[in-house]
């Protein structure tokens, strides 16, 4: 009896162990995704969605210009990127404020449509060409995202794919390229000393694999 009860509970015991395992990868199913920390921030091309609460006629959706504004009612041209939207919410009530517009006024913003950004895979990979990362991205692990992009050819050598990165000026000119040569065969394999098995690929990104010698 003693041992019947003892082996119920060792059923009951890794039952939950196995629920745990389950609830812990739902709850984080974009371990392979860099977000940004401590929110998005809002970016040329994003468009955004603001209401003022109880003042229908400020209402509007707008594209995120290339100098990071966009026209907002009563306030005109108007500084977006670079804030997250609680960020902005509050910048925007204190405008209102400062212009004597609204006296307390409840901003409500989104991101409607975030802007795509594009990594570009040439060589030996099933699809060539373009990769959107997904929406609100900062960067994405590089074996994930091989793997969504439609995976290596059969022929390609996947321990030295070269990224080659961009690095920019604060007018947006390049100042400086850099060539990485990544083993993806042993980041997939968790044969590597990257810490979580993770490296991270970033928006303008170039990926390259060249074919196996034989």
């Amino acid at each position: 009896m003693v041992a019947f009860r003892i082996m119920k509970l060792n059923i009951f015991f890794t039952i939950a162990c196995l629920v745990c395992i389950l609830l812990s990868s739902f709850a984080n199913p974009t371990a392979s995704i860099l977000r940004y920390e401590g929110g998005y921030k809002i970016s040329p091309g994003d468009v955004l969605e603001i209401r003022v609460l109880n003042e229908p006629e400020c209402t509007l959706s707008a594209e995120v210009s290339e100098k990071g504004t966009i026209r907002v009612v009563y306030l005109g041209e108007t500084k977006v990127s670079g804030f997250t939207i609680p960020e902005l919410e509050e910048n925007l009530r204190k405008k209102y404020l400062k212009n004597e517009i609204f006296a307390n006024a409840v901003i409500i913003a989104r991101i409607a449509t975030y802007k795509q950004r594009f990594v570009f895979l040439s060589g030996s990979f099933i699809k060539s060409g373009p990769f959107a990362l997904p929406s609100g991205a900062k960067a994405m692990n590089i074996v994930e995202l091989i793997n969504m992009s439609g995976g290596f050819s059969p022929i390609a050598n996947k321990k030295k794919v070269t990224v080659t990165r961009n690095f920019f000026g604060a007018n947006g000119e390049i100042i400086e390229s850099k060539i990485y040569e990544v083993n993806v065969d042993a980041l997939s394999s968790g044969k590597t000393m990257i810490k979580g098995q993770k490296w991270w690929v970033y928006p303008g990104d170039q990926l390259n694999v060249k074919e196996r010698l034989f």
